[in-house]
Protein backbone atom coordinates (compact mmCIF):
# COMPACT_ATOMS: atom_id res chain seq x y z
CA UNK A 1 0.00 0.00 0.00
CA UNK A 2 1.33 3.43 -0.97
CA UNK A 3 1.08 6.34 1.44
CA UNK A 4 -1.50 8.12 -0.71
CA UNK A 5 -3.68 4.98 -0.58
CA UNK A 6 -3.51 4.67 3.20
CA UNK A 7 -6.16 7.35 3.84
CA UNK A 8 -8.84 5.04 2.43
CA UNK A 9 -8.43 2.49 5.24
CA UNK A 10 -10.71 4.45 7.59
CA UNK A 11 -12.71 7.00 5.61
CA UNK A 12 -15.01 7.94 8.48
CA UNK A 13 -12.14 8.77 10.84
CA UNK A 14 -10.41 10.66 8.02
CA UNK A 15 -13.56 12.70 7.42
CA UNK A 16 -14.12 13.55 11.07
CA UNK A 17 -10.51 14.55 11.65
CA UNK A 18 -9.92 16.70 8.56
CA UNK A 19 -10.48 20.45 8.53
CA UNK A 20 -12.52 22.09 5.79
CA UNK A 21 -11.32 25.27 4.05
CA UNK A 22 -12.28 28.75 5.28
CA UNK A 23 -14.99 30.71 3.47
CA UNK A 24 -12.55 33.56 2.94
CA UNK A 25 -10.26 31.25 0.94
CA UNK A 26 -13.04 29.88 -1.27
CA UNK A 27 -14.43 33.35 -2.00
CA UNK A 28 -10.94 34.63 -2.82
CA UNK A 29 -10.37 31.78 -5.30
CA UNK A 30 -13.67 32.53 -7.05
CA UNK A 31 -12.84 36.24 -7.25
CA UNK A 32 -9.28 35.78 -8.52
CA UNK A 33 -10.09 33.14 -11.13
CA UNK A 34 -13.36 34.71 -12.28
CA UNK A 35 -14.83 31.21 -12.55
CA UNK A 36 -18.57 30.98 -13.22
CA UNK A 37 -21.19 28.33 -12.54
CA UNK A 38 -21.80 27.55 -16.21
CA UNK A 39 -19.34 24.63 -16.50
CA UNK A 40 -18.34 21.94 -13.96
CA UNK A 41 -15.11 22.33 -12.07
CA UNK A 42 -12.66 19.44 -11.84
CA UNK A 43 -11.34 18.45 -8.42
CA UNK A 44 -8.39 16.10 -8.03
CA UNK A 45 -8.05 14.02 -4.86
CA UNK A 46 -11.33 15.20 -3.37
CA UNK A 47 -11.12 13.06 -0.23
CA UNK A 48 -14.43 13.39 1.61
CA UNK A 49 -15.24 16.88 0.36
CA UNK A 50 -13.19 19.32 2.42
CA UNK A 51 -13.09 21.75 -0.54
CA UNK A 52 -15.86 20.13 -2.62
CA UNK A 53 -18.69 21.10 -0.29
CA UNK A 54 -17.74 24.79 0.06
CA UNK A 55 -17.87 25.14 -3.75
CA UNK A 56 -21.02 23.01 -4.12
CA UNK A 57 -22.85 25.03 -1.47
CA UNK A 58 -22.14 28.14 -3.53
CA UNK A 59 -23.89 26.62 -6.53
CA UNK A 60 -20.92 25.26 -8.45
CA UNK A 61 -21.04 21.83 -10.06
CA UNK A 62 -17.97 19.63 -9.69
CA UNK A 63 -16.59 16.46 -11.15
CA UNK A 64 -14.31 14.80 -8.60
CA UNK A 65 -11.58 12.21 -9.14
CA UNK A 66 -10.72 10.32 -5.94
CA UNK A 67 -8.36 7.37 -5.59
CA UNK A 68 -9.95 5.76 -2.52
CA UNK A 69 -13.19 3.82 -2.91
CA UNK A 70 -14.26 4.32 0.72
CA UNK A 71 -13.46 8.03 0.63
CA UNK A 72 -15.36 8.39 -2.65
CA UNK A 73 -18.41 6.55 -1.28
CA UNK A 74 -18.54 8.89 1.70
CA UNK A 75 -18.12 11.90 -0.59
CA UNK A 76 -21.06 10.74 -2.72
CA UNK A 77 -23.18 10.37 0.41
CA UNK A 78 -22.29 13.87 1.65
CA UNK A 79 -22.97 15.59 -1.69
CA UNK A 80 -26.22 13.88 -2.76
CA UNK A 81 -28.17 17.15 -2.77
CA UNK A 82 -25.54 18.99 -4.84
CA UNK A 83 -24.41 18.84 -8.50
CA UNK A 84 -21.36 16.70 -7.74
CA UNK A 85 -20.17 13.59 -9.58
CA UNK A 86 -17.39 11.31 -8.38
CA UNK A 87 -15.15 8.83 -10.18
CA UNK A 88 -12.91 6.37 -8.34
CA UNK A 89 -9.49 6.45 -9.95
CA UNK A 90 -6.01 7.81 -9.58
CA UNK A 91 -5.71 11.06 -11.51
CA UNK A 92 -2.87 9.56 -13.51
CA UNK A 93 -5.04 6.65 -14.73
CA UNK A 94 -8.29 8.60 -15.08
CA UNK A 95 -9.64 8.75 -18.63
CA UNK A 96 -11.77 11.87 -19.17
CA UNK A 97 -14.25 12.08 -22.05
CA UNK A 98 -12.58 13.13 -25.30
CA UNK A 99 -14.31 16.52 -25.26
CA UNK A 100 -13.70 17.23 -21.56
CA UNK A 101 -12.56 20.77 -20.81
CA UNK A 102 -12.73 22.56 -17.47
CA UNK A 103 -12.58 26.27 -16.57
CA UNK A 104 -10.94 25.48 -13.23
CA UNK A 105 -9.06 22.54 -11.71
CA UNK A 106 -8.73 22.45 -7.92
CA UNK A 107 -6.47 20.21 -5.88
CA UNK A 108 -6.53 20.57 -2.09
CA UNK A 109 -3.79 18.96 0.02
CA UNK A 110 -3.24 16.24 -2.57
CA UNK A 111 -1.02 17.70 -5.30
CA UNK A 112 2.20 16.41 -3.72
CA UNK A 113 0.93 12.82 -4.04
CA UNK A 114 0.64 12.99 -7.83
CA UNK A 115 3.20 11.88 -10.40
CA UNK A 116 5.38 14.79 -11.49
CA UNK A 117 5.63 13.32 -14.97
CA UNK A 118 1.86 13.39 -15.41
CA UNK A 119 0.09 15.99 -13.30
CA UNK A 120 1.12 19.28 -14.94
CA UNK A 121 0.85 18.03 -18.51
CA UNK A 122 -2.52 16.38 -17.92
CA UNK A 123 -4.02 19.42 -16.16
CA UNK A 124 -2.71 21.64 -18.95
CA UNK A 125 -4.51 19.49 -21.53
CA UNK A 126 -7.80 19.56 -19.59
CA UNK A 127 -8.01 23.33 -19.17
CA UNK A 128 -9.29 25.83 -21.68
CA UNK A 129 -6.86 28.60 -22.66
CA UNK A 130 -6.43 31.21 -19.94
CA UNK A 131 -8.09 29.01 -17.33
CA UNK A 132 -6.66 28.19 -13.92
CA UNK A 133 -5.21 25.44 -11.80
CA UNK A 134 -5.63 26.17 -8.08
CA UNK A 135 -3.45 24.36 -5.55
CA UNK A 136 -4.00 24.74 -1.83
CA UNK A 137 -3.09 23.07 1.42
CA UNK A 138 -4.08 23.22 5.08
CA UNK A 139 -0.73 23.28 6.86
CA UNK A 140 -0.63 23.08 10.65
CA UNK A 141 1.45 25.65 12.48
CA UNK A 142 3.14 25.05 15.83
CA UNK A 143 0.60 23.76 18.31
CA UNK A 144 2.20 25.38 21.37
CA UNK A 145 0.95 22.30 23.19
CA UNK A 146 3.65 20.07 24.71
CA UNK A 147 1.40 16.99 24.65
CA UNK A 148 0.74 17.35 20.91
CA UNK A 149 4.41 18.06 20.21
CA UNK A 150 5.39 14.93 22.14
CA UNK A 151 2.81 12.86 20.24
CA UNK A 152 4.35 13.87 16.91
CA UNK A 153 7.84 13.18 18.23
CA UNK A 154 6.79 9.62 19.11
CA UNK A 155 5.05 9.11 15.76
CA UNK A 156 7.94 10.39 13.69
CA UNK A 157 10.44 8.31 15.66
CA UNK A 158 9.10 5.29 13.74
CA UNK A 159 10.11 6.91 10.46
CA UNK A 160 13.40 8.49 11.43
CA UNK A 161 16.24 7.35 9.22
CA UNK A 162 19.78 7.02 10.47
CA UNK A 163 21.01 9.92 8.36
CA UNK A 164 22.04 13.45 9.04
CA UNK A 165 19.05 15.75 9.39
CA UNK A 166 18.24 17.59 6.21
CA UNK A 167 18.18 21.35 6.07
CA UNK A 168 14.70 22.70 6.73
CA UNK A 169 12.94 23.51 3.47
CA UNK A 170 10.64 26.48 2.85
CA UNK A 171 7.64 24.46 1.67
CA UNK A 172 5.90 27.24 -0.21
CA UNK A 173 9.13 28.26 -1.91
CA UNK A 174 9.58 24.65 -3.06
CA UNK A 175 5.98 24.52 -4.30
CA UNK A 176 6.46 27.77 -6.21
CA UNK A 177 9.66 26.48 -7.78
CA UNK A 178 8.00 23.24 -8.88
CA UNK A 179 5.09 25.06 -10.54
CA UNK A 180 7.41 27.37 -12.46
CA UNK A 181 9.69 24.52 -13.47
CA UNK A 182 6.77 22.80 -15.21
CA UNK A 183 6.80 25.52 -17.86
CA UNK A 184 3.06 24.99 -18.31
CA UNK A 185 1.61 27.33 -15.68
CA UNK A 186 2.35 30.80 -14.36
CA UNK A 187 1.49 31.82 -10.80
CA UNK A 188 -0.77 34.84 -11.08
CA UNK A 189 -1.95 35.10 -7.47
CA UNK A 190 -0.93 33.76 -4.09
CA UNK A 191 -2.70 33.83 -0.74
CA UNK A 192 -1.27 32.84 2.61
CA UNK A 193 -4.26 32.76 4.92
CA UNK A 194 -3.70 32.19 8.63
CA UNK A 195 -6.70 31.26 10.70
CA UNK A 196 -7.56 30.10 14.19
CA UNK A 197 -9.97 27.34 15.05
CA UNK A 198 -10.93 25.28 18.06
CA UNK A 199 -10.97 21.55 17.56
CA UNK A 200 -12.46 19.03 19.94
CA UNK A 201 -10.08 16.61 21.56
CA UNK A 202 -12.00 13.73 19.94
CA UNK A 203 -11.66 15.13 16.41
CA UNK A 204 -8.00 15.99 16.91
CA UNK A 205 -7.29 12.38 17.89
CA UNK A 206 -9.23 11.08 14.88
CA UNK A 207 -7.24 13.40 12.62
CA UNK A 208 -3.96 12.35 14.19
CA UNK A 209 -4.64 8.65 13.64
CA UNK A 210 -5.78 9.25 10.04
CA UNK A 211 -2.39 10.60 8.95
CA UNK A 212 -0.40 8.57 6.44
CA UNK A 213 2.56 8.52 8.85
CA UNK A 214 0.45 6.48 11.27
CA UNK A 215 -1.49 4.42 8.71
CA UNK A 216 1.70 3.24 7.01
CA UNK A 217 2.92 1.55 10.19
CA UNK A 218 2.30 -2.17 10.44
CA UNK A 219 -0.56 -3.43 12.60
CA UNK A 220 1.62 -4.18 15.62
CA UNK A 221 3.32 -0.79 15.48
CA UNK A 222 -0.06 0.91 15.23
CA UNK A 223 -1.37 -1.04 18.22
CA UNK A 224 1.62 -0.21 20.42
CA UNK A 225 1.79 3.45 19.40
CA UNK A 226 -1.98 3.98 19.70
CA UNK A 227 -2.00 2.60 23.24
CA UNK A 228 0.97 4.81 24.10
CA UNK A 229 -0.57 7.92 22.58
CA UNK A 230 -4.06 7.40 23.98
CA UNK A 231 -2.52 7.45 27.44
CA UNK A 232 -0.69 10.66 26.51
CA UNK A 233 -3.81 12.23 24.94
CA UNK A 234 -5.75 11.69 28.17
CA UNK A 235 -4.01 14.84 29.41
CA UNK A 236 -5.38 17.04 26.62
CA UNK A 237 -8.10 19.61 27.23
CA UNK A 238 -11.49 18.87 25.67
CA UNK A 239 -11.14 21.88 23.36
CA UNK A 240 -7.88 22.57 21.55
CA UNK A 241 -7.16 26.00 20.05
CA UNK A 242 -4.84 25.83 17.07
CA UNK A 243 -3.61 27.92 14.18
CA UNK A 244 -3.58 26.71 10.59
CA UNK A 245 -2.26 28.38 7.50
CA UNK A 246 -3.68 27.83 4.05
CA UNK A 247 -1.37 28.70 1.16
CA UNK A 248 -3.20 29.04 -2.16
CA UNK A 249 -1.54 29.18 -5.58
CA UNK A 250 -3.63 30.42 -8.51
CA UNK A 251 -1.87 29.22 -11.65
CA UNK A 252 -2.87 30.21 -15.17
CA UNK A 253 -2.39 27.90 -18.12
CA UNK A 254 0.39 29.01 -20.45
CA UNK A 255 -0.29 28.55 -24.14
CA UNK A 256 2.22 26.17 -25.72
Amino acid sequence: MNRNESFDTDAKRYDEGRLSYPNEVIDWIIEKTGVTKEEPLLEIGAGTGQVTLPFAKRGFSLHCVELGRNLADLLVEKTREYPVTVEVSSFEAWQPPSDFCSPLIVCATAWHWLDMNVKYQKCHSLLSDGSHLVLLWNDALNSNNPIIDEAYRRLFSYHRKKKKAKRKVDTNKARRKEIRKSGLFEIVDFMHYKWNQTQTKENFIKGFFSQSSFLMLNAEQQRILAADLNELFAGLDNELPAQTHTPVFVCRKIRT
